[in-house]
């Protein structure tokens, strides 16, 4: 079955449903976009040592991301090439070398066979240096201020050019760090829903939809407001479920910026208690003061100034560097995703600092959150509609009078412009029809 042609299904103002529904066109997307596309698969904190590796996502592949013996970074296809065996069985651990655990050949960390049984049983030819009888390697891995990101493409733009100006996602949320490093750690959530995956991506700064979407969870968290602001453990969950209860005019006056590579983010609406980027209380006053003693007060002001939400690193990345939280959304099929979420403590920070990132996760993040649950109900809703080929086109043109080009390619808009959808799309048809090479 071949893909429709890409350049059919984009316009600019509508999209086809075949985007988000016809599964050659996923096959499509997996090949030239999740291929190709330099893609977030975890953070140096994870592997800290030589013979460390985690089990990660690198697009439809399972790979091992692991320290060399030298202590530089690689990622290994989790594969034998014997008989194709799965080298290893667990999401994360530590090996002084790869032992296929079904004929016992063995390879060093960087995947080079060191010896293989019976090797009186191969004929001349057979050569242990061979690169076929090596594990296989993912062409390009690097590394962003302990970011690792990596693409199945040999060639093709760095990835400081790919991050463009979303790298100032990735500085600010290592710049809070009052020691200069982050750690991984607190445990990992998932959730999976049954549509397409872009849809998460666009819903992430669509604006229009929190004070819809979410009524019911702010309407709860209204009439809850007391008993919830006076018990420490619920006052953040309570800040957070109000603020989607904005009013149209206030989502329209946050901002949203979008990069030529197809990211976006948008402005912070968090502004009250202890989710307001600059406060003061015990708490943060002690976070503010060890920051100054690492980078001064002004350069601690610029950094705590910073004040965005849902930073897209396209085609798969959400970060939000105030508190410390990654969002991977992985396509497992045209009609089902999965969603990770990971968080980090800001090293040298006060304790009750990771005490309010472990909150955010739980509350916009885990499976039994109201926000989430919300959003993915309405996903699986667009994928059972969009099914119905009654109405084959989606409209994106929400805000297009109101897109304002920069001189540095960006543009910006009004929050509740479909201006990051748009954007989006442009990098997909840019990628889908083989002009972009990242």
């Amino acid at each position: 079955m071949s893909a429709p042609d890409p350049a059919h299904l984009v316009q600019d103002d509508r999209v086809h449903r075949d985007a988000y529904t016809d599964a050659a066109v996923f096959a499509l997307e997996q090949e030239r976009i999740f291929r190709r596309a330099w893609l977030y698969v975890g953070h140096e904190s994870q592997v800290p040592n030589p013979g460390d590796y985690v089990s990660v996502s690198l697009g439809p592949d399972t790979v091992l991301l692991t320290r060399q013996a030298d202590h530089s970074l690689a990622l290994l296809h989790n594969r034998c090439p014997h008989r194709g065996a799965c080298l290893v069985n667990s999401n994360s651990g530590h090996v002084a070398r790869w032992r296929c655990p079904y004929h016992a050949w063995t390879f060093a960390l960087d995947g080079h066979l060191l010896t293989v049984p019976m090797a009186d049983g191969y004929d001349a030819a057979f050569n242990p240096t061979d690169p076929a009888l090596q594990i296989a390697r993912v062409p390009r891995v690097e590394s962003y201020r302990g970011f690792i990101f990596a693409s199945h493409a040999a060639n093709g733009p760095g990835l400081t050019e790919f991050l463009g100006s979303l790298a100032s996602a990735l500085d600010n949320m290592v710049d809070r760090a009052p020691n200069g490093t982050l750690t991984q750690t607190g445990g990992v959530l998932r959730m999976e829903y049954r549509g397409n995956w872009k849809l998460f991506m666009e819903n992430a700064t669509d604006l229009v939809h929190p004070s819809v979407v979410h009524e019911s969870s702010v309407a709860a968290a209204r009439a809850h407001r007391e008993a919830l602001a006076a018990d420490p453990s619920t006052s953040q969950t309570l800040q957070m479920l109000l603020s989607n209860g904005l009013a149209m005019p206030q989502w329209a006056g946050v901002p949203l910026h979008a990069d030529p590579h197809g990211h976006v983010y948008m402005g912070g609406f968090y502004k009250d208690g202890v989710i307001a980027p600059v406060r003061s209380d015990p708490v943060f006053d002690r976070y503010r003061a060890s920051l100054a003693d690492r980078h001064g007060e002004e350069r601690t002001a610029q950094i705590l100034a910073v004040d965005r939400f849902n930073n897209l690193i396209w085609p798969n990345l959400s970060v939000n560097a105030r508190f410390g939280v990654l969002r991977q959304i992985q396509p497992v099929a045209v009609d089902r995703t999965r969603v990770t979420s990971t968080c980090f403590r800001f090293d040298g920070a006060p304790d009750e600092m990771f005490d309010l990132t472990l909150q955010f996760l739980n509350t916009a993040s885990s499976a039994s959150s109201m926000v989430a649950s919300d959003d993915l109900e309405i996903f699986e809703r667009c994928q059972r509609g969009m099914a119905d080929g009654s109405l084959p086109w989606l409209d994106i043109r929400r805000g297009r009078q109101t897109d304002q080009q920069q001189t540095d390619g960006s543009i910006t808009a009004p929050g509740t412009s479909e201006l990051a959808i748009r954007n989006q799309f442009s990098a997909w048809l840019s990628h889908m029809s083989g002009a972009s090479e990242l």
